[in-house]
This record gives structure tokens, sequence and C-alpha cells, in this order.
């Protein structure tokens, strides 16, 4: 529901823009007038796709807490019960697109698939308890749909930069498997929100639609980093 709701906001904002008031996608128009698009980019449409890599803060985070449990059972038991899990980076991806309102402002909605992140730790074996020890397994995917404000500077008549401020609406499963007791068992847990999310990048310009863009972002919901490249393509 929270997707929805911010999806129709990206949406109503795009309606809002002259491109769908009157005129033709690309910048031509019904009538003989231009006024609607100027020489200085405030107009334009773009979109891109881009993939890279994502990492879960929220991961580290659950290794932290590990070692507060593992300081504690060293100092009773004399012994660590649970190994940290690894916190490898995943294949992310995101699609977008946006509407200059200004030659340096654009709005921007996007799409992101964080990928599937999978972890192993290990619990020790503690007799009488736990006999044998036994590898924990974790799965988390998330996606979120967003809305942020872009600012851009040009740096020359081919790069510019970028910064971006906005709000993703997210969800996040996580999945733990594991062997106790000679059952298997699995837990799910499935989480979501509306929440800050930061971004900063740079653009090369191959020609007058097409370029390259390469941006760093930070998601507060998910305590997630998502580094990207991509190409786009603007309307003019």
């Amino acid at each position: 529901m929270k997707q929805s709701i911010l999806l129709a906001a990206v949406l109503a904002v795009f309606s809002t823009s002259p491109v769908f008031a009157g005129g033709s996608l690309f910048g031509g128009s019904d009538s003989d007038s231009d006024d609607t698009f100027s020489e200085d980019g405030a107009g334009a449409m773009y979109g891109g796709v881009s993939v890279g890599q994502s990492s879960d803060g929220a991961c580290e985070a659950n290794n932290t807490l590990i070692d507060g449990i593992n300081a504690t059972t060293q100092s009773l038991l004399g012994t660590s019960v649970v190994s940290n899990f690894g916190c490898p980076n995943t294949t992310a991806w995101k699609v977008y697109g946006g509407y200059k309102i200004a030659p340096n402002l654009a709005v921007e909605g996007s799409y992101v698939n964080f990928g599937d992140a999978e972890s192993t730790a290990t619990v020790a074996a503690l007799p009488p308890i736990n006999n044998n020890a036994n590898p924990v397994t974790t799965t988390t995917s998330a996606t979120g749909f967003g809305a942020s404000g872009v600012a851009s500077a040009p740096v020359t008549d081919e790069i510019n930069l970028f910064g971006k401020m906005g709000f993703l609406a997210w969800e996040k499963e996580n999945k733990a498997s594991s062997t106790v007791l000679g059952m298997n068992e699995t837990l799910t847990q499935k989480t979501d929100g509306v929440d800050l999310s930061l971004g900063a990048g740079a653009e090369y310009k191959i020609d007058e639609n097409w370029g390259v863009r390469g941006e760093v972002e930070h998601f507060d919901g998910l305590n997630a980093n998502l580094y990207s490249v991509g190409a786009t393509f603007s309307t003019f």
C-alpha cells in the first residue's frame, strides 16, 4: 500500500508537467509554439538502467550483536556460541526516469532491486543442549520504489555532477534456516517502510541523447548502500 501511494505521487508530479499536458513525449508539440521546451534542458525527460553492488548494513549490525553475545558466553562458558555472518555484496539493479523542471533541477522516480544476499554462520556445539555444531543460513531480498529531487551542476560540456534526496518505499524479506536437534527450521520475517534516501554521482554525455551515469546511494530504512553505473537516454 505504501509503495502504491508513493508511486501515485510520482506519477502525479509527472502528469502536471507540460509534457503530459500537451505535446509529444520527445519534445514535439501539436502547435507551432516551442514555449514548452527551452534550449537549456528544462522540459527534457530522461530514463535509464543501472546495475551495481549493494551492501547490507543490517548484516554488519547483526555481527556487532553476535560479538556482544560471544563476549558474554566467553566469560560465562569459556567459549563463543555463534560465528559471525559473512556479509557479501550482492548484484543489484534499477530502472529510473525523470523530468527536468529547470536547467539544473529534476524530479526522478525509480524502481530498485537490491538482489538476494545469502550468508552463513555456525552455532557451536554445547552439550547436552546441542551436541553438534549447526550452520544457520540467512537469505535477504529487498526491493523499493523511490522518488527524489535531483540537483546538478556542469563541470564541462560533457560532465555533470549531481546530488539527490528523496524517499524509498521498500519491502524486505529475511529467511533463516537451520537444523536443530535433527529438525529443519525456517523462520521468515517481512518488513516494509518509507524512509529517506540520499545519493550523489556524475554523468558523462556521449552525445545529445545518450550518456553514462555512475552514482552511490544510501537508503536509511534498509541501512543499505547501492553503487551503480548505467546508461541514460534523454529527449534532448
